[in-house]
């Protein structure tokens, strides 16, 4: 198969990228530097909302969209109908409707413009229409793959990086042992690994599946306490290393006011989340898996150190976690 990765630059399209190689196809990239973001794959250089010349011509066939500009996403939908066996889309689990059940599924209400007002919706609006956008321009299997939190090496937003790199420092002794956790321990927790969601979409349109998939991990409830013990267990830790300091989230919610969600530790109060879960059967169904979390965090360590990066975009200054931890 000969796929075609619109935005290969980002965080998934450098995935997919990979996960295309890895399963033995050729890959292609458009994205505005134009650059490869991992080596043996063929980068050209176009901009979605300007001159995409460098596809004229050219025929793929499957084609992934990560963008959310529902114009731009059309006007390629259009431009590779009959150039592309299969368009696959990447959505988003915020596309449904906040008022809808606590564990939606592929089928069940979405938003609509003017029935709410929160943080999500604008992106969320843009990211349907986008969806109907290629309904209506491409002739063609256009399966629809909806993500939610995505972890993993060379996630920009550092947030559930700050784990392992938090944990690994109190292991070297770098931080202190006492770790702040936030909320409640029980609570169940969904994220997944981009590899895993990026190895699904690549096998689903090889396969010329059809229709919309939910691709929120880990495919089984997880707590939350699980989720950091295997974070501590996948960078060489044991149980007796650290001891968790369980905060409440109002108490973190109010101490955390002036500090943005996505600078925060991934999990700590997450207001923007509507929904309880998300019901990602259909993709298990159809092949989706998912990694353990102590093999992500293993990872995801590893390529901060390979990167010699000290620095992250998202966690906690070591005095301030002090002193939420004497304040709980």
């Amino acid at each position: 198969m000969h796929l075609l990765v619109l935005g290969g630059g980002g965080f998934l399209g450098r995935h997919l990228a990979a996960a295309g190689l890895a399963a033995g196809h050729d890959v292609t990239v458009l994205s505005r530097r134009g650059s490869a973001p991992v080596d043996g794959v063929e980068a050209l250089a176009g901009d979605r909302q300007g001159d995409l010349s460098a596809l004229d011509g050219r025929r793929f066939d499957a084609v992934l969209d990560t963008f959310s500009d529902p114009d731009a996403v059309a006007r390629t939908a259009e431009l590779l109908d009959g150039a592309a066996g299969a368009y696959g889309y990447v959505s988003g689990m915020s596309v449904y409707h906040p008022d809808g059940p606590a564990v939606p599924g592929a089928g069940d209400p979405v938003r609509r413009p003017g029935d709410a007002d929160d943080a999500l919706q604008e992106r969320s609006l843009e990211k349907l229409e986008a969806e109907a956008a290629i309904a209506r321009h491409f002739d063609g299997p256009a399966p629809v793959f909806r993500v939610g939190i995505m972890v993993g090496p060379h996630d920009p937003t550092d947030r559930f990086t700050w784990w392992p790199v938090r944990l690994a420092r109190a292991l070297a002794g770098d931080a202190d042992r006492e770790v702040l956790a936030p909320g409640d321990p029980g609570r169940v927790v969904q994220y997944s690994d981009a590899r895993d969601i990026a190895a699904f979409m690549v096998s689903a349109l090889d396969r010329r599946l059809d229709g919309v998939f939910d691709t929120v991990g880990p495919g089984r409830a997880q707590p939350l306490s699980a989720v950091l013990s295997e974070c501590l267990l996948g960078v060489g830790g044991r149980p007796e290393d650290v001891s968790w300091a369980w905060a409440g989230e109002q108490y973190l919610r109010e101490s955390l006011a002036d500090v943005e969600e996505e600078a925060r530790p991934l999990w700590f109060p997450e207001d923007q989340i509507p929904q309880d879960a998300i019901d990602s059967s259909s993709a298990i169904a159809a092949g989706l898996r998912f990694r353990p979390v102590a093999e992500t965090a293993r990872d995801v360590l590893a390529q901060v150190r390979a990167e010699g990066r000290s620095d992250l975009a998202a966690g906690l200054d070591p005095s301030f976690e002090r002193a939420l931890i004497a304040g709980c």
